[in-house]
């Protein structure tokens, strides 16, 4: 059962940020206005104390911040400096903070403070004690990834929702809901109905940050008697039965896209893994390990959605290629940051 306690009010959040910050073992805080009038411009007023440096901030108390309340606090005017406090803070809103110089602070013990040339910047305890009572949805979980890779796939395209929801195959409900968290998040910008990536970048990185390759593939590694990796992805095309879905990914198709160094293997999608006939025409081997030859059944066909054309080879999208990279040794990582420095990348391939 969970321990986490959910802050649905702004009057719950406005308490347990009390006791939080009285509590504050390294940090003396003291509230010198709880409660402010709302034509006041603030929430409360809160004073730090640093080695004798009084320091009084204009509080904003927000339950589900977004990356525009950000940029609205941090615009505001007044003599005192913004602070914001809110249930959970993600890392990209702390950025988003740092970035516009405004403080902020979550339940969980998150604090990032710049002021009058005083800076802290703690990390939330490894126990997230509090939550909102809406929790944002997962965008990088397996089926709502379709969504991110969407974006990234052609990250200069203008979509509307609509568009995002044919092209992924996600329900409508689903689509909305992961669009406005990418939204708050200031992932994508939004005019009236035109939705457009705003830091690629960022999406891309965050996105790496909770990819799991062993949790979203099930991996057949074969050895085969050819060596030479082109030799070996044209004949794995000819003997795959007409109709089969055939992605290839990781070193062979990111050199195709920008040459780097020699593959060492080469690694595709399969939305099945072949029949034994088809490992007799290839002449390839089950391994445990050291194979040559990957073939990668996911978890979910969202790698099959966005794909791209180079020769006679079809390619998984260069995020993808990107993301299953970068953990997979033999000078992937290399691989991996050489492609997404290349001025091409991105740019799709029809």
């Amino acid at each position: 059962m969970s321990k986490q306690k959910t802050i649905s009010t702004e009057a719950q959040l406005r308490q347990a940020a009390k006791e939080a910050l009285e509590a504050d073992a390294l940090l003396r805080w003291r509230w010198k206005a709880f409660e402010l009038k709302r034509e006041r411009g603030a929430d409360a007023l809160l004073e730090l104390n640093v080695d004798g440096r009084r320091l009084v901030f204009e509080v904003e108390f927000k339950l589900t911040p977004s990356a525009r309340e950000v940029e609205r606090l941090a615009e505001r005017g007044g003599t005192r400096p913004g602070l914001l406090i809110a249930p959970s803070l993600s890392e990209v809103l702390v950025q988003h903070c740092r970035e516009r110089g405004l403080s902020c602070v979550d339940l969980n013990g998150r604090q990032w403070i710049r002021a009058e040339g005083v800076l802290v910047d703690r990390k939330p305890s490894d126990e997230r004690r509090y939550r909102p009572s809406l929790l944002p949805p997962d965008v990088f979980q397996p089926k709502s990834s379709r969504l991110v890779r969407a974006l990234l796939s052609q990250p200069d395209r203008t979509w509307s929702q609509g568009e995002l929801g044919e092209r992924t195959g996600l329900s409508p409900g689903l689509v909305s809901r992961l669009v406005r968290h990418l939204v708050n998040e200031g992932f994508v910008a939004q005019d009236n109905r035109a939705l457009r990536v705003s830091r690629t970048d960022a999406l891309l990185d965050a996105w790496a940050e909770r990819d799991d390759w062993a949790k979203r593939t099930t991996v057949r590694q074969y050895s085969l008697l050819e060596s030479d990796v082109e030799t070996v992805a044209r004949k794995l095309v000819k003997v795959f039965p007409a109709g089969e879905t055939l992605v290839f990914t990781q070193w062979f198709a990111a050199n195709l896209r920008h040459p780097y160094t020699i593959p060492p293997l080469v690694s595709a999608y399969v939305a099945r893994f072949p029949a034994e006939q088809i490992e007799r025409e290839l002449r390839a081997r089950q391994v445990s390990d050291g194979g040559t030859l990957w073939l990668v059944a996911p978890k979910d066909d969202g790698v099959f959605r966005e794909t791209q054309r180079v020769g006679d080879f079809t390619l998984a999208c260069d995020a993808q290629i990107y993301l299953d990279l970068l953990h997979a040794g033999l000078r992937g990582p290399e691989q991996a940051k050489a492609l997404r420095e290349w001025k091409g990348f991105g740019r799709v391939k029809a």
